[in-house]
């Protein structure tokens, strides 16, 4: 059956879900069953991991993989991709909608996390360190969903929101200022986590897949590639993945056998660094959390029921509530084609969204703006549990809209939306979510005390970020991403003039699609600015 679709598990759904006899449920269980045996059969050269899946395994859902014990699961993903990738010609997320990933953040709680690294001494996950690192993160998945001139737009609205002042505002101009600042800082970090994510990405691409047109951009270089081989784009992120995760555990390793080391003295080592390298980890894994907020709150509490919300900071909920928003807007970009499917697709993370919101709303004590609320409220019910946008998203199996054509669903979603939330395009739609999330991120940075008097001074200290968060490097030593670098040169200079734009010395931050037409732009045709910081050693067969 896969075959008759170019082994492709997007079209299976399309061609099978409904059919007589059941087939798309037939093909999951082989699915399952295929999958399955292949990584047993890896983790046979790997003692002490073993394979875990959460979350629905009906006809309409993908089938994802965390290999947990041991301490080189990181070893056993790429081989699961490697063989995958050998017997199938391609990616096990295009094939079977499957990915595997390495167990990264252990559950919050001593119940279920005994003699973990994040419990060791004192729980990392309550450090301040920790949850700075990880809302970053959390904003990066919004960040990487938004145009750079959106982006900017955003953060500044936000900014002005911190700084205004309101009619029960009890806190100083020199308080509105830090805490507008502190979300400046915030939102600037998360833009240097997705800029190197795009700048270690795009080389390997253009190694693999071919040179870039002149003066493209890394951002829309990736997206390109992204459009016309998506296949290509997910061989990159899980040889990277693999990458990170190994530099990961061989930190977790280190802390578990040497303690802790502070900041500043080689090799630091920390939980909460631990925990940010993992979230730069799952920034290249596909279809994964980048923070641990996130995963604590959905996989843990609401599919696992390992922990409950008295568990869960309120960090934690505002690190979920980000990702929530990031992923409704995935959705809105992968389905645009299809508005009506980029709706009800999109449901599943705004219902979690507005479950995530209700917990930080009630942890700090205050209320959004009476239209906010309003609008909070809208999308509670445009997204509700048991409304026709999660039934659609399922398929439609045993409700009343089994059995209707892709088309007819598109129209349902639509009219369900202009109903509720007064909205039937996809533009208007993502301007009211981003209305709804800059009060919450208004609410949330208004919350933040830097100290008594509010001092910037001391913002500054407290906002320091992991230079791995944001930059190129790695933490090891890798031959392997040298040679893509210089393979990526190597193509530069054996074809016609491929130079990156600059602004003063800056990559130029180009929306998706479309031209720099800044007068200030300089072309740079130098192979030094492409120059891939790498420490760690890895396998040479992850190039292949």
């Amino acid at each position: 059956m896969l075959q008759s679709v170019g082994n492709d598990w997007s079209a299976a759904k399309r061609a099978f879900i409904g059919q007589p006899g059941q087939p798309m449920l037939k093909l999951t269980a082989f699915r399952e069953a295929y999958v399955n045996a292949l990584i047993d059969s890896v983790l046979r050269g790997h003692q002490g991991a073993t394979r875990t899946s959460v979350g629905s395994q009906n006809e309409t859902s993908d089938y994802d993989v965390t290999l947990v014990g041991g301490d080189q699961t990181w070893s056993a993903l790429n081989e699961f991709n490697k063989i995958f990738r050998g017997t199938w010609g391609k990616e096990s997320g295009i094939v079977f909608d499957t990915n595997v990933y390495a167990g990264s953040i252990p559950p919050p709680t001593a119940q279920h996390s005994q003699g973990s690294w994040m419990l060791k001494g004192a729980p990392g996950c309550a450090s301040r360190d920790w949850q700075k690192i990880q809302e970053v993160a959390s904003l990066t998945k919004m960040r990487r969903y938004m145009h750079a001139q959106e982006w900017r737009n955003y953060v500044e609205r936000v900014a002005d929101g911190v700084m205004e002042e309101t009619a029960v505002d009890q806190r100083t101009p020199v308080h509105r200022f830090t805490q507008a600042t502190y979300a400046r800082d915030a939102f600037s970090a998360a833009s240097g986590m997705y800029d190197s994510y795009i700048r270690s990405l795009a080389p390997v691409l253009e190694a693999q897949w071919g040179p870039r047109r002149p003066a493209q951009s890394d951002d829309d270089f990736v997206w390109s590639v992204e459009l016309g081989d998506e296949s290509a784009v997910i061989r990159a992120r899980n040889t990277l993945y693999a990458i990170h995760v190994r530099g990961a555990q061989d930190t977790e390793r280190s802390f578990m056998r040497n303690g802790p080391s502070s900041r500043g003295h080689g090799d630091w080592r920390s939980q909460a660094h631990i925990s940010a390298m993992h979230s730069k980890a799952h920034v290249y894994a596909m279809e994964a959390y980048y923070s641990a907020g996130a995963i604590f709150d959905v996989v843990y509490r609401q599919q696992a029921g390992l922990v409950n919300s008295a568990d869960l900071t309120f960090s934690d909920f505002v690190q979920s509530f980000n990702e929530q928003v990031g992923d409704t807007l995935k959705d809105l970009h992968h389905y645009e084609s299809d508005p009506g499917r980029a709706l009800y697709q999109s449901a599943k993370y705004t219902h979690r969204m507005g479950v995530a919101a209700d917990e930080l709303l009630q942890r700090c004590g205050s209320m959004l703006p009476p239209e906010a609320a309003e609008l909070m409220t809208s999308f509670r019910k445009w997204s509700a549990r048991d409304g026709a946008l999660l039934q659609l998203r399922a398929g439609g199996v045993g409700s009343v809209f089994a059995g209707l054509s892709d088309s007819d669903k598109s129209c349902i979603a639509i009219e369900h939306s202009r109903q509720i939330l007064g909205v039937s395009t996809l533009p208007t739609f993502r301007r009211k979510l981003l209305q709804l999330a800059e009060a919450v991120h208004v609410l949330r940075y208004s919350q933040y005390r830097s100290g008594s008097t509010g001092t910037p001074g001391e913002r500054t200290r407290f906002y320091e970020m992991p230079a791995e968060l944001v930059t190129d490097e790695w933490g090891g030593d890798s031959e392997t991403l040298r040679k893509w670098g210089r393979a990526a040169d190597d193509r530069r200079s054996a074809s016609p003039v491929s130079p990156r734009l600059q602004i003063a010395g800056q990559s130029c931050p180009q929306p998706r699609p479309g031209r720099c037409d800044d007068p200030r732009v300089k072309l740079d045709t130098s192979s030094n600015t492409r120059r891939l910081v790498a420490r760690q050693a890895v396998l040479p067969s992850f190039a292949r």
